[in-house]
């Protein structure tokens, strides 16, 4: 029996991975191994936590958006936004989790499923923001604070629970709070002195959501790359002591 060694294998980081403007050296962004057919491996190993992670993410999602739609339906007879928003959105993540909550899932298809609730969480997020609706006597006036964290839960779960690329969870959480700045800076009648304070609270609210999400991002992308390799090397070496083993049992055989 001839002995197959194991291909020795490197991480590589990938540059395009980090935000624009912070060194290298500071921040190490999502690793990627040189092989292809490793990285394959990883991807299909890593299959059915990603799939928990998302079902974790949708379940959060949905108990968010169904509260906050039971709320809304009780607290008036006004139309607003949300009243709309979240059982649509409620709707939305349930058909996400049931897709997902399946025993054979492909790795493309949970991208997928991954990419929509992402997108829907943005939209989510969007409309929690405080658009003011009082000059058309469909809603009361809103308040700054109105969907700070609701947007702060859904950027925290993107970084924590779904599998995507950490570009794309930045990405998220800059859009939806720029968003949210923007609206409220718009939108909001209030006395420009209290209005500021509030913006710049709320900026450092979500500054501080987005740096601590990245950096449980790295430490679980670094550590189930940590864990893939260590199985692998003891699958190499149990194999390694069973052809040894082979070999002196053939040894006195071949003498």
């Amino acid at each position: 029996m001839e002995e197959i060694p194991f291909q020795k294998v490197k991480t590589r980081r990938k540059r395009s991975h980090c935000p624009k403007g912070v060194p290298l050296t500071t921040i190490a962004c999502e690793d990627e191994f040189d092989c292809k057919e490793l990285e394959s491996l990883f991807q299909n190993y890593n299959l059915k936590l990603e799939q928990t992670s998302t079902l974790k993410a949708l379940a959060v999602l949905i108990f968010m958006s169904s509260t906050l739609a039971v709320v809304e339906l009780l607290s008036g007879p006004s139309l607003t936004i949300s009243k709309g928003s979240h059982p649509v959105h409620c709707v939305i993540f349930v058909s996400l989790f049931i897709v997902t909550n399946v025993k054979y899932l492909q790795v493309t298809q949970l991208q997928q499923i991954v990419n929509l609730t992402l997108l829907f969480g943005f939209t989510f997020s969007f409309l929690c923001c405080p658009f003011s609706l009082g000059a058309m006597g469909m809603e009361p006036p809103t308040s700054p604070e109105q969907g700070v964290w609701q947007l702060i839960l859904v950027t925290f779960v993107a970084y924590a629970l779904l599998p995507v690329r950490t570009l794309l969870a930045v990405v998220l959480g800059i859009m939806v709070s720029i968003s949210h700045l923007i609206v409220t800076a718009t939108s909001v009648t209030a006395k420009t002195q209290q209005l500021w304070r509030t913006l710049v609270a709320n900026t450092v609210l979500f500054t501080s959501v987005n740096l601590s999400g990245l950096f449980v991002r790295i430490l679980t992308e670094r550590a189930q790359r940590k864990a893939f390799l260590q199985a692998r090397n003891c699958i190499e070496e149990r194999l390694r002591m069973e052809d040894e083993n082979e070999k002196q049992v053939q040894a006195p055989v071949l003498c």
